[in-house]
């Protein structure tokens, strides 16, 4: 009696540690890296596309952001892990309030349809002061042109428009602190001619 006890807790145990892992807690220390992103980070960033609605903005073309550093995340307002990087995106928009040479957008793309609702969109934006431009991207159009994976996922464009730099996951302390400093050092460069 005990040894099966003892077996049926070991693979219970077993289960929880392999849906901790799936769910992104475990196994590779480092996962947020920009290893082998769907989208070349040395290629030009796709342009938005199938924009459903904008919150806190007008419609923005990344072509007219050119000469500007643009931090692009996408997210959902249902997704605990993206909730996690608010913090980051607020620290972002206040560190560089005022600061011409940067833009925040962010993309909302839906993982299920409860999520699809503009006015939810709005909502949650308002509550958690993300007053970023928000494109809704209810077809997951820019989800598909990014070759975006995974919820979140904060992508750096340079002032040229080039994919600089990709994290998937949620960012903590170290990917904030690594995209930061990877902000500043793209604001600090003179784009290529």
């Amino acid at each position: 009696m005990n040894g099966k006890l003892i077996l049926a807790i070991s693979l219970m145990g077993l289960s929880l540690v392999g849906m901790w892992a799936a769910f992104g807690r475990g196994g590779d220390p480092e996962p947020n890296r920009a290893s082998s992103p769907s989208v070349d980070t040395k290629n030009s960033a796709p342009e938005f596309t199938g924009v459903t609605d904008w919150v806190n903005s007008k419609p923005l073309k990344l072509a007219d952001q050119k000469g500007k550093v643009v931090v692009v995340h996408f997210w959902t307002n249902g997704c605990i892990n993206c909730v996690h990087n608010y913090p980051h995106y607020r620290a972002w928009t206040e560190k560089y309030k005022g600061n011409n040479d940067l833009i925040i957008v962010g993309i909302h793309t839906p993982e299920f349809d409860e999520e699809k609702d503009v006015d939810r969109i709005r909502d949650r934006a308002a509550k958690n002061r993300l007053t970023f431009p928000i494109a809704v991207d209810n077809e997951q159009a820019n989800w598909k042109a990014w070759g975006n994976r995974s919820w979140p996922s904060v992508y750096l464009v340079d002032k040229t428009g080039t994919i600089r730099q990709r994290w998937e996951g949620e960012l903590g302390d170290d990917g904030y602190k690594k995209i930061t400093r990877q902000i500043d050092e793209l604001m600090a460069e003179q784009p290529r001619q």
